[in-house]
């Protein structure tokens, strides 16, 4: 019997039980290599005598430290706030340390927390890249046995593993479903030029109008804006100037609807009747807002369980060739839309 008077080892866990050491290494590794009922006894066993698995000791023995970095823009945002949830989730099942990273698009913090996780021996990075970054950037952290996995955003003509939504689908769909509706006037809200979500929408943006037979030298996008207070105050400045007013707004994302919603109520209109709004993300918020928002889903929390199941792929496979997804969006229809465009 195990001596609780001295740390319990692995080896002696696997002596206790009758069972092999790589047996309880798989077990507290949750591994599917081995029986569940095997699993249950082993990490039910260390659970009643109090063992800790030391990690440094681990890590010299695998080579790897199980510390994952994960970095986004905007870790406030509600879409990433769900993504960061189900990327947690799936890193902690397995028994990963993560170390938490919100750049604000700043390069400098970016290179930060990537010398940061170097430093640590990090195994793996999943980023939402900031804007302005190269492959190049991600080199050093490559060269050092670590795995990056690009989420939502990409870098241009990459050979890196990456998960993210298709973009230009994304914004087509918004864009058509107002155009269907009979809307004339259509503008897009929010983004910011130079990355590949941003552009890419302006791409989906102009492809619908393009169908639609409307002169894309006058598809008007209205750049920047991709919270609620920004959106706010770029509504309220189209509304004051003597520029053609929009029937329709196809938004960046669902926070950017949001605040052109309050702005448009602020101003004595009605979403849905004077002018329709869709959104993009499908927050939890949108389908409670006032008016319920239409928005086209983009897979937050698809997106971070794939992006864990990619990097577990690539430490597994280190030479294997690129995994590069793209999920495919689709639109809930609410009544920010109302039923029928207006000239």
């Amino acid at each position: 019997m195990t001596d609780k008077t001295k740390a319990p080892t692995q080896k002696a866990i696997a002596e206790a039980l009758g069972v092999s050491t790589a047996t309880v290494s798989l077990a507290l590794r949750n591994s599917p290599l081995i029986q569940e009922a095997t699993r249950k006894r082993v990490r039910n066993y260390v659970k009643e005598i109090g063992y800790i698995q030391n990690r440094a000791a681990t890590s010299l023995r695998t080579g790897r430290t199980r510390i994952i970095g994960v970095g986004f823009h905007d870790i406030i945002h509600p879409f990433f706030a769900e993504m960061l949830a189900a990327t947690e989730d799936s890193l902690s099942t397995d028994g990963d340390a993560i170390f938490v990273n919100s750049h604000d698009d700043d390069l400098s913090k970016q290179r930060r927390f990537i010398s940061t996780l170097q430093e640590h021996g990090a195994d793996g990075l999943i980023l939402s890249p900031a804007l302005g970054t190269k492959e190049v950037d991600l080199e050093a952290f490559c060269a050092s046995n670590g795995a990056v996995v690009l989420i939502v955003r990409t870098i241009p003509d990459t050979k890196l593993d990456y998960v993210i939504n298709d973009d230009p689908e994304c914004m087509r769909l918004a864009t058509s479903h107002l155009l269907d509706l009979g809307h004339q006037r259509v503008i897009m809200l929010g983004g910011r030029p130079g990355t590949t979500t941003a552009d890419g929408r302006y791409e989906g943006f102009l492809s619908a109008m393009k169908n639609a037979g409307q002169d894309e030298s006058t598809s008007t996008w209205i750049t920047g804006p991709a919270k609620r207070l920004q959106a706010y105050a770029a509504i309220k400045m189209l509304w004051a100037t003597d520029a053609p007013k929009p029937t329709a707004i196809a938004c960046f994302n669902d926070l950017v609807a949001f605040g052109a919603m309050s702005a448009l109520a602020d101003l004595g209109m009605e979403v849905g009747r004077d002018v329709a709004v869709v959104g993009i993300d499908d927050t939890d918020e949108a389908q409670v807002s006032f008016p319920p928002l239409t928005t086209v889903t983009n897979n937050a929390q698809v997106i971070g369980q794939t992006a864990v199941d990619i990097l577990r792929r690539r430490l597994a496979e280190p030479e294997a060739a690129p995994i590069q997804e793209r999920l495919q969006p689709y639109i809930s229809v609410r009544r920010s839309c109302g039923t029928s465009g207006f000239s």
